[in-house]
């Protein structure tokens, strides 16, 4: 599966709004990160669940031999600084 199909697969069935990916092919498969503004409210649970079950609608079986870890963000989380969480384990 290409990084375009894979973006395209997800915008189209989950309706995503504004929806920006950071993707990388890792062996044989798509990994990386989804942002969209229709994550916001929804826990990671939920998140999942709605990315898996269009995944599985559209591929089948194959969805986990294509596509790998997707973490699934809106865009608030997304700006939250990285070292914020590691100078907060330091103190």
């Amino acid at each position: 599966m290409s990084k375009v199909k894979l973006q395209q697969l997800l915008t189209d069935e989950l309706s995503l709004k504004q929806p920006a990916f950071l993707l990388e092919k890792l062996g044989t498969k798509l990994s990386g990160s989804v942002i969209s503004e229709t994550f916001a409210g929804k826990t990671a649970k939920e998140r999942q669940k709605m990315v898996w079950d269009a995944l599985d609608a559209e591929l089948g079986e194959s969805a986990t031999l294509e596509v790998g870890t997707l973490l699934l963000y809106a865009p608030e989380e997304w700006d939250i600084p990285l070292t914020r969480s590691a100078k907060a384990k330091a103190s």
